[in-house]
Order: C-alpha cells, then sequence, then structure tokens
C-alpha cells in the first residue's frame, strides 16, 4: 500500500484506494446475474471476473485469445469467449457466439485497454490505443445492446489518463496520429 493511500482518507461509502473488490462486494449476492468482462485474463480484469464469481455471477470472461480465455475461465469458473478489440471480426465472432448462445447480460465490464506503446502503432488505420480502448469496445457493447437485460448496467473502467487529454478535447483530425504522437496523450 502506498503512503499516499494511507494518507487519503476513505470516501462517503468508506472504502478508498486500499479497499479490495473482496470488501467492497462483502456479503453481495450476484446469483442469476450474467456480466461479461473484458481484459480478464490479468491484472484488474481478472480480479474483477474472480470476485464476481466469487460472489455468484455468471461470469463471461472475455480474453484476447480463446487460450487466454479458457484459462480464466477455468481459474474461476467462468465461461471464457474470445474477443480481440484489436480486431473487428474478433468482436463480431464474440458477439455472434454470446447471440447463439442466447445470453442475457446484466453487466458489461470494458476493462480491456493498452497503455502508451512506446511508439506509434495503428489498428484499422487509427492509433492504436484509441481503437482498441474506446472504437473496440463500442463495437462490442453496441453490438450486444440488445442482448443487454432490462436494468443492465455497462461500466468503462478508466484511469487517471484522462488528465493529459489534449487541451481541446478529442483531436479528431489526429485520430491516426500521424501529426503527432505522445504516448500519454488520451484522444
Amino acid at each position: 500500500m502506498s503512503l499516499y493511500a494511507l494518507l487519503r482518507p476513505n470516501g462517503p461509502s468508506g472504502f478508498g484506494m486500499s479497499s479490495t473488490a473482496e470488501e467492497v462486494t462483502r456479503g453481495l449476492s450476484l446469483e442469476g446475474k450474467t456480466i461479461l468482462v473484458t481484459g480478464c485474463s490479468s491484472g484488474i480484469g481478472f480480479e474483477t471476473a474472480r470476485v464476481l464469481a466469487q460472489r455468484g455471477a455468471n461470469v463471461i470472461a472475455a480474453a484476447q485469445s480463446e487460450e487466454k480465455a479458457a484459462s480464466v475461465a477455468r481459474a474461476i469458473s467462468a465461461t471464457g469467449v474470445a474477443c480481440d478489440l484489436a480486431e473487428p471480426a474478433s468482436i463480431r465472432a464474440s458477439v455472434g457466439e454470446l447471440k447463439r448462445r442466447n445470453v442475457r447480460l446484466d453487466a458489461i465490464i470494458c476493462n480491456a485497454g493498452i497503455m502508451a506503446p512506446p511508439r506509434l502503432e495503428r489498428v484499422c488505420g487509427y492509433e492504436s490505443q484509441f481503437f482498441i480502448n474506446h472504437i473496440g469496445h463500442f463495437m462490442l457493447v453496441t453490438a450486444l445492446l440488445d442482448a443487454l437485460a432490462d436494468r443492465a448496467r455497462v461500466v468503462v473502467v478508466s484511469s487517471e489518463a484522462h488528465r493529459y487529454a489534449p487541451r481541446g478535447g478529442i483531436d479528431f483530425d489526429n485520430l491516426r496520429g500521424e501529426r503527432s504522437y505522445r504516448p500519454w496523450t488520451a484522444y
């Protein structure tokens, strides 16, 4: 735990920077709920999927490859699905698979993402962070709108990177990154 986390007070909920997912969800039953989590093969995504499954949710673990999705599914007793957000065909295939299974989603947690590639990389002609973190999730969620339960939630995980956004907001004239590229600039 960081010194900052020790000194910063908890919020009105009683939870703060040092609170764990298990602490925050203690006593919560998610039995009967189906939740899709992207980027669940490591980090925050894995922990989110693990604790949701622990609380009784039917977790659909979406990861970049079949192997990663299957590994997570085995580890936390979930259902795995491959969904590479850098590949529109993979997004369409995962949506197709979920619709074939007639899945009704109570939540989608858009967690997957990349951060600050050291050099400019493009996906489908766009700067990779913009495409994977935003467009890929947009494609996934909009294709699954009809699979959402009436009171479903869509959660988009973010970071403090918004603080580094261009002063005027999204630079729509530079979505390819060709005029300038800085790894820590959020489009």
